[in-house]
């Protein structure tokens, strides 16, 4: 849903129903009414577009998610069916994938409410576009009406009967407007807070998977793991060098061996 022209008929609705508000000064709604299409003045065929490229960036496949959980899977069952690691830490690793699936699960649903939310609100702005397009050819209609009247009715009940109807008419059209404009607004909110929820998931899921990576304890072997910055690649050493830990008072000395 929505095309090109929607951007257009927004364009053309909004500075139709400006200029009718011109001439039907005397209706605050008239105003009410152009400000309100203003304020939804959109392009719901580029929203369309952003929807199927969020799904699809590349135009031949939906996002990879799945394909990580493949791979994550893939790597579980590999550490369950190898004979040669088992234990604590093989425990412990087991556990970070189930939980690292569970948060790609959730990552790949947010990312999916996503482009649904998109292509939602996209079809909603080019609905809007049509109702704003009859809207302001309507208050076109009648302040051309308006400005007929007192020349082929001038009697002054006429003319009364004729205010009254086009009153009731702006008040009607403004309700509509109104509660358009209300749900689009709800609609975006709901989706920006959707789209910060997934943007603070892809954030946090590398501090996730850093915080949760097994890590073993070498004291008792008296080793620790030592960084290499040049390498990137740290080695396991004795503690000290491979020397005793001699420990030391406040006051220094030999006091320790005696």
């Amino acid at each position: 849903m929505g095309t090109g022209s929607d951007r257009g008929q927004f364009i053309y609705a909004a500075t139709t129903a400006t200029a009718a508000a011109a001439m039907l000064y005397e209706y605050p709604m008239a105003r009410n009414i152009a400000l309100m299409i203003g304020t939804m003045v959109s392009n719901p065929h580029s929203m369309t577009l952003a929807a199927e490229q969020w799904s699809n960036p590349e135009g031949d496949g939906d996002m990879n998610i799945e394909s990580v959980k493949q791979a994550v899977r893939a790597l579980r069952e590999e550490c369950l069916e190898q004979e040669w690691w088992k234990g604590p830490a093989c425990d412990a690793c087991i556990a970070s994938l189930d939980t690292l699936i569970e948060q790609l699960d959730k990552a790949g649903q947010y990312h999916l409410g996503v482009g649904q939310g998109v292509g939602s609100l996209a079809n909603a702005y080019h609905w809007a576009a049509e109702v704003a397009t009859i809207v302001a050819t309507s208050m076109l209609l009648l302040a051309g009406w308006k400005k007929l009247v007192p020349i082929f009715a001038p009697w002054p009940g006429v003319q009364a009967a004729m205010a009254l109807a086009i009153f009731v008419a702006l008040t009607r059209m403004g309700m509509v407007v109104r509660g358009m404009l209300g749900k689009q607004m709800k609609s975006v909110a709901m989706l920006t807070v959707l789209v910060g929820a997934i943007n603070f998931m892809c954030m946090s899921l590398g501090q996730f998977i850093e915080q949760s990576r097994p890590r073993p304890d070498f004291a008792p072997a008296a080793l620790e793991y030592v960084g290499n910055d040049a390498t990137g690649v740290g080695t396991l050493q004795p503690k000290n060098g491979g020397m005793p830990s001699i420990p030391t008072t406040g006051m220094g000395g030999m006091s320790a061996f005696i």
